[in-house]
């Protein structure tokens, strides 16, 4: 190994070090990555997607953007949930390794593996002369893949001419063919304003919710997929009125909708709010669609012959029910063949204590570089 790759897992203890809750430091954190890059030869831009947060950003890094053929292309996000409100055994900015696993926020979800990536990508770099690799690092995946749909929108050239991607989320080191997608609705219904004690002075708000909120108790998707399963439904949240003797003039209600292919996320707005009534507005605030790679495809099929010799066994095609930034890659490479591959258990991410694998850890560091060798035949 080059003296310049760090260690995979000192990389992600000190990935884990920097507070990225919603979206804090992630500049930090990418300049540091942007750094070890640039030594290994890739060139890099940070930038920026909201005005009103500079420390909110992507990284693009490629290695050779001149070079002709297609390239194979890394993802990932930097940002984490919050810490919860429970109690941590640890502190959750350790990045203590103990038990053979890596302690600490974000540990497992998921810079374990945007360390596995940069170290692979690393160590591989001098023998990649003339090719290009490419690595994106997103900001705010955790509140709806912002940083990366914002590069999807504005720069597709940052993308290159990948002919596969990955996406290093924690599943276990097994891949996933692709995701469900999700619909995040708010339901709102606007009243007036009365006292408790004369109702028919006002207009209730929630009165008028309540009913669009049962109709769509009922609904039960009839939409599935043989691998990603069943399309969901579920009301998450009601928020109406300020004290007991007040009629509400506001009452909202939000949904989470999961999403399969084949359903379209537009015609299913128009059916929600037909179902909800003409005193019901419906306000979008997430639309990611859903992903899905054909596994018999020739790279698909060859990755999991490769993952057979780490793996123990050739693993079985699976797909994820929570949503990635694979669907921004998606959305502006169409077509493009892709895979959920990265350390730790799904399981454990967001979790209090959340943790990682050292072994896993390892292991897709070395999966990374049996792909990347595979892919450009060194």
């Amino acid at each position: 190994m080059s003296r310049t790759v760090p260690d995979v897992v000192e990389l992600a203890q000190r990935l884990v070090r920097r507070d990225t809750v919603a979206g804090n430091a992630e500049r930090d954190l990418l300049e540091e990555a942007a750094d070890l890059l640039r030594e290994a030869g890739f060139s890099c831009l940070l930038e920026g997607y909201d005005p009103a947060f500079p420390h909110k950003a992507n990284l693009y890094a490629r290695l050779c953007p001149e070079a002709p053929g297609e390239s194979l292309f890394f993802g990932g996000h930097v940002d984490t949930v919050s810490f919860g409100d429970a109690l941590w055994d640890r502190d959750p900015l350790s990045g203590l390794t103990e038990g053979g696993l890596l302690h600490g926020r974000g540990s497992c979800d998921m810079k374990g593996g945007v360390a596995a990536v940069l170290c692979a990508a690393m160590n591989l770099a001098p023998r990649l002369t003339g090719r290009d690799l490419v690595l994106h690092l997103y900001g705010s995946e955790e509140l709806g893949c912002l940083g990366s749909f914002f590069a999807a929108r504005r720069h597709r050239e940052h993308f290159g001419r990948p002919g596969a991607a990955i996406i290093a989320e924690p599943t276990g080191n097994r891949p996933l063919a692709g995701h469900k997608g999700v619909l995040w609705l708010t339901l709102e219904c606007e009243g007036k304003a009365a006292h408790g004690a004369m109702p028919e002075k006002g207009d209730n708000a929630l009165a008028k919710l309540l009913p669009a909120a049962c109709r769509l108790l009922a609904v039960r998707p009839d939409a599935a997929h043989p691998v990603l399963g069943a399309s969901t439904l579920a009301l998450t949240s009601l928020h109406a009125g300020l004290n007991h003797n007040s009629i509400p003039d506001r009452a909202a209600l939000t949904l989470d909708m999961r999403t399969v292919p084949g359903q379209d996320h537009a015609f299913l707005r128009q059916e929600l709010a037909a179902l909800a009534g003409e005193d019901v507005s419906l306000r979008t605030v997430l639309d990611v669609p859903p992903v899905w790679t054909d596994p018999n495809i020739p790279w698909c099929a060859s990755t999991r012959r490769l993952l057979a010799d780490f793996l123990g066994s050739e693993p079985e095609v699976a797909g994820a029910p929570y949503f990635t930034d694979a669907a921004a890659a998606r959305s502006a490479l169409p077509g493009l063949p892709l895979l959920i591959l990265g350390p730790g258990e799904t399981a454990a991410a967001h979790t209090t204590n959340e943790s990682c694998p050292l072994d896993q850890l390892r292991a897709a560091r070395d999966i990374y570089e049996a792909l990347i060798r595979a892919w450009y035949a060194i």
